[in-house]
């Protein structure tokens, strides 16, 4: 497809974003960021890690790509492979397998290095995070790049309740004397939605990220050019998104595009990590 007119595609799709009648289009613009990213790359063959129901594989077949895919479910692989079917692609190149465990996925190795990988909802969740992104960095090709989506824990600075207080005591404040930091742990406690979001009480909860730490993770994993991109605008606190609903939407839409290159650290939910396997890479140890 032409990459000038798929961006214009990709462009006129804002107009129906700010429908209240359906969840915050948070992928709409982190799949924006990435295709545009991968109509620059010229990559042609990638592979999407935890592709669920196949949501986004309309986008990338679009962008002229071979797509293949990975899912640790039974039921998202059946459904994904009925809409790579209907899309005029191999179904048989999406499989159940899971990106810690190399044996799952070897079938679509041995077809060699992809361009690029996508993966949406997969790192927040995983047991072994080094060894997925060294996983990742074996199926990509020299020069290939991985687009890796996680949960931003420097947001919780803006929330202001349980989040707020567990990032402060914890993270930036964890080596304070003990004495001054429950003092500090009080005041706050007055101050903040202690009851939200309610403690988790089973299963493997996932896990927020710095992003600050996570572009050392990948650059220690081996890979190079390794930037954050913010996405998942809030133009207030979450707790006002209930009280100014179509007021909220408009306006965390119209930050999903602002040029600060510092706002979104704090104001958005979520980032993609872009990273690239280096042109001459040596093994990680």
């Amino acid at each position: 497809m032409n990459a000038d007119l798929l961006r214009e595609q990709l462009a006129s799709q804002h107009e129906s974003l700010h429908d209240l009648g359906d969840g915050y289009p948070a992928n709409h613009f982190a799949f924006q960021r990435i295709a545009n990213a991968l109509i620059d790359a010229r990559a042609t063959r990638i592979l999407e890690v935890g592709v669920g129901r196949g949501n986004a594989l309309p986008l990338l077949v679009s962008l002229g790509l071979e797509v293949s895919a990975i899912d640790t479910s039974d039921e998202a692989v059946e459904a994904s492979r009925q809409r790579l079917s209907a899309l005029g692609q191999d179904s048989g190149r999406v499989i159940q397998a899971d990106i810690e465990d190399p044996i799952t996925y070897a079938p679509l190795a041995a077809d060699g290095a992809f361009d690029a990988i996508v993966s949406l909802g997969v790192l927040p969740h995983v047991r072994h995070e080094r060894q997925t992104l060294l996983n990742m960095r074996s199926l990509v090709r020299p020069g290939g790049e991985v687009y890796v989506e996680f949960r931003n824990k420097l947001f919780s600075l803006f929330t202001f309740n349980r989040y707020t207080y567990e990032f402060i005591m914890d993270d930036l404040l964890g080596d304070v004397d003990e004495s001054l930091r429950s003092a500090v742990g009080e005041r706050l406690r007055g101050r903040l939605d202690m009851e939200v979001p309610p403690v988790s009480t089973g299963g493997h909860a996932a896990r927020f990220h710095n992003p600050f730490e996570v572009i050392d993770e990948f650059t220690a994993a081996g890979f190079s050019g390794v930037e954050a991109w913010p996405f998942h605008y809030h133009a207030g606190p979450p707790s006002f998104e209930a009280s100014h609903p179509q007021e909220f939407r408009d306006e965390s839409i119209a930050l999903e595009h602002e040029t600060s290159g510092w706002k979104g650290l704090f104001l958005c939910s979520a980032f993609i990590i872009r990273a690239r396997r280096p042109m001459e890479a040596d093994p990680v140890h």
